[in-house]
């Protein structure tokens, strides 16, 4: 990059004015962006009431709306076939109702992703029968010489607005959507008809365990297999993980225990820790820059060690690691799933520490274990002692 480049030199001008693009840019930056510009034109024209540009803005309008819609499905595809659920992929082209055709006849195995994906038909059909190549909207004349939209005269820049704001919803719920479904997969639990989230919503949607046999199950079998669109043996599939999964087993009833700590030993090390943070609130340690309370400070010293050696004979290393590992999974909605390699993670970190005083001090003093405790909880199967501790 040169220093007189027109278009690509950063001297001399403001640096908060400096765009992130190339190896510093992301795909997600051009997803969101077309659909922005498509949306920042069309705003200015119709609030601006600038009428003279309605003709020469309609096109690079539409166009930025029909690439956004491109690059999306395009994003959409490629995720699918990183994840080994598009095994055929399209050739590189700019036929937007080919990748919707294939992404829509897809089974991704995920039910609001595949509804994403459908409700962008009549954008897909509007936008590719006029241009289904990305020729007509870019040049006067297309590539077989004819004048571009020759059977279109007109276009309503309002209509326009309003259609774009809903694609663009649809686009962004549907990246988020791919997002996090793709970090569900990481966990294994899913089938090939129903994803993390999917298994999640039917467990809610299922009666307790006690009531399986009665005939509120049958009916809710029956709805379940209608609404995701699987038969018996699928959903017999969907079953057999929900009911040995931590998170889901406990919405029906079923309560796990954790690898180390025992429920008593929770009670206990979150009543302590609530004395010491009752204490520290009230007083506010005495920490204001102008005003320092240093015998409050003395105090909460104090008070933190006692409570450090009260927990350190209380837990083993063990349960210690067990502590850590739930605080984190609450505080960071950690999948139950990846409970094990959490504890196992802490508890290597801790033998190559080697000062367990130093680990129950620094989480005593988080000011929402009891919170991320009680997440974590949840998460690990274990409702009745959040409830409890709540």
């Amino acid at each position: 990059m040169t220093n007189n480049d027109p278009f690509f030199s950063c001297q001399g001008k403001s640096s908060q004015w400096n765009a992130c693009i190339g190896n510093q840019g992301h795909p997600e930056n051009y997803v969101d962006g077309y659909m922005e510009a498509a949306l920042e034109l069309v705003n200015a024209v119709i609030e601006q009431k600038q009428y003279i540009k309605r003709d020469t803005l309609a096109m690079p309008i539409l166009y930025n709306a029909r690439h956004a819609l491109e690059l999306s499905l395009k994003y959409v595809h490629d995720a699918l076939c990183d994840e080994g659920i598009i095994t055929n992929p399209l050739p590189k082209n700019h036929d937007i109702h080919s990748y919707w055709k294939l992404l829509s006849s897809t089974k991704i195995g995920d039910k609001k992703l595949t509804q994403y994906i459908k409700n962008l038909e009549v954008y897909v059909i509007s936008l590719s029968s006029i241009d289904d190549d990305g020729q007509e909207l870019r040049y006067a004349k297309n590539k077989d010489g004819k004048k571009s939209l020759e059977d279109k005269s007109l276009c309503n820049l309002e209509v326009i607005r309003d259609s774009l704001l809903k694609l663009q919803k649809i686009l962004s719920d549907a990246k988020c959507r791919l997002t996090t479904f793709r970090d569900e997969r990481k966990t294994g639990t899913f089938t090939g008809d129903c994803s993390r989230n999917d298994l999640e919503n039917i467990s809610k949607q299922l009666p307790s365990f006690d009531k399986w046999k009665d005939s509120i199950f049958d009916q809710m079998k029956d709805q379940i297999k209608k609404e995701y669109g699987i038969g018996s043996n699928k959903f017999s599939d969907a079953i057999n993980l929900i009911k040995n999964h931590r998170t889901f087993a406990s919405f029906l009833g079923k309560e796990f225990s954790l690898m180390h700590l025992t429920d008593d030993k929770i009670r206990t090390v979150t009543a302590e820790w609530q004395k010491l943070h009752s204490s520290k609130e009230q007083n506010d340690l005495g920490t204001d820059y102008f005003d320092r309370d240093f015998d409050t400070m003395i105090v909460h010293l104090q008070e933190s060690q006692t409570l450090q050696q009260t927990i350190l004979s209380l837990l083993s290393a063990d349960e210690i690691a067990d502590l850590e590992a739930l605080f984190y999974i609450g505080r960071e909605a950690i999948f139950c799933e990846f409970y094990e390699e959490k504890l196992a993670s802490i508890k290597k970190e801790h033998k190559a520490n080697n000062n367990l005083a130093q680990e129950i001090g620094h989480l005593m003093e988080k000011t929402n274990l009891l919170d991320c405790v009680i997440t974590g909880l949840r998460i690990l199967g274990k409702p009745s002692l959040a409830d409890e501790l709540s």
